[in-house]
């Protein structure tokens, strides 16, 4: 197995630069040889989830990267309106390249890259195409054209382009939700650990968001200007004045869950037409199923609530990133993460201790180990001895 291979091409999948070619040999690698499928998953998992020194702790060669980031940056105005996902993978990689050329070759870098690199996910971030960034927490009104802050510092107001750009993501930080009022009027509630491209004008023909993550739209009416908000997977929804929540990571897949108004969902397999108090859910690749939904339990996120049930430790990581400000590592092998959350309730700004110490049921009776590093992760590991848990 040619690891540096499988690298490239693993990162080339990520940024959407792959050819029909490099896309079979890859399949076929990673089908006949199972350690080729292993090594493209932690590939994906160190760059999507932005684990920076673990990326260099594999010596993923993703420096590389940098010169098809630069090929691509003149074709950029060129193409059709992209989802978060690009963008957020484009930010890791060079994020990273910064972080191995510091470490590496002690090259000089900009402050204002190694803040970018500190602040995801640590503070709201309002990002732009060529990497530069506004923290949105520290906003001033009248400081930035076009850009104002709400009273408690959640909520900003977009009134046109900033910086002289058309386009931006809003990244929001773990723990914390973040409201954006756009320049038609629609509002944007995102969750923690949400991504949002948005345009920032008011000009354009349509009005376009993409989102990965979770979030709640208000959209304001205009009949001559449809509101299209794009999904992973293919998923898209079409609307002209209405309100819905979006889930995108909803069990493993993506839900579209309707207040009010009237709206088309499409997956690129199915195409569906929700009337208020329905919920569209479906997986990568499969039909979308409609179903009715409870409102209270759909917008608990709102509150800072998430109800947990038949959860183990690793589904359980990413809640308790929407509840705390911390990273969170789960330290248990996936062969033995067999502990189960039963229908308890996770609260933002609640002891996590608590929480860990009730609502569970072990088959071994093992107890948690929980700590935090000096970097502030929030370490969960088990321990089979007959001590009790510590921090």
């Amino acid at each position: 197995m040619d690891e540096e291979q499988i690298t490239q091409l693993v990162i080339d999948e990520l940024l959407g630069n792959i050819t029909p070619e490099d896309a079979a040999m890859l399949n076929e690698l990673v089908q006949e040889d199972a350690t080729a499928a292993a090594l493209r998953l932690e590939i994906i998992r160190l760059l999507t989830e932005g684990d920076m020194q673990g990326a260099l702790d594999e010596k993923i060669p993703i420096e590389r990267a940098l010169t098809k980031l630069e090929n691509q940056k003149n074709k950029t105005k060129k193409r059709s309106f992209r989802g978060p996902g690009t963008v957020i993978i484009a930010f890791i990689v060079l994020a990273t390249i910064f972080l191995f050329y510091k470490q590496q070759q002690q090259a000089d870098i900009s402050k204002k890259s190694v803040d970018l690199q500190a602040a995801i996910y640590k503070y709201p971030v309002l990002m732009f195409g060529d990497g530069s960034f506004i923290r949105m927490d520290q906003i001033n009104d009248n400081k930035i054209s076009n850009l104002s802050s709400g009273p408690l510092r959640n909520t900003a107001y977009i009134h046109g382009s900033i910086h002289q750009f058309e386009k931006a993501t809003l990244i929001t930080a773990r723990g914390e939700n973040y409201q954006v009022v756009l320049s038609d009027g629609s509002t944007l509630y995102a969750g923690p650990k949400t991504s949002i491209t948005f345009f920032l004008g008011n000009t354009a023909p349509r009005r376009e968001i993409a989102i990965s993550g979770q979030a709640f739209i208000d959209v304001t009416h205009d009949p001559q200007r449809p509101f299209i908000v794009d999904l992973p997977h293919d998923g898209k929804v079409k609307v002209l004045g209405t309100s819905f929540n979006v889930n995108t990571e909803e069990q493993g897949g993506i839900q579209v869950a309707l207040k009010e108004g009237s709206v088309q969902v499409e997956n690129g397999q199915d195409s569906t037409r929700l009337e208020p108090g329905f919920a569209a859910s479906w997986k990568k690749g499969s039909r979308i199923c409609t179903t009715r939904f409870n409102e209270d339990t759909v917008s608990f996120w709102r509150q800072g609530r998430y109800l947990c049930s038949k959860a183990t430790l690793r589904d359980l990581a990413n809640v308790m990133e929407h509840c705390y400000h911390y990273p969170v590592s789960i330290d248990v092998p996936a062969e033995v993460d067999t502990s189960r959350f039963v229908d308890r309730e996770l609260v933002r700004g609640n002891s996590i201790e608590t929480f860990l110490n009730s609502g569970v049921v072990f088959p071994s009776h093992s107890k948690f180990i929980f700590y935090f590093d000096k970097d502030s992760t929030l370490h969960i590991s088990l321990n089979h001895g007959p001590s009790t848990n510590h921090r």
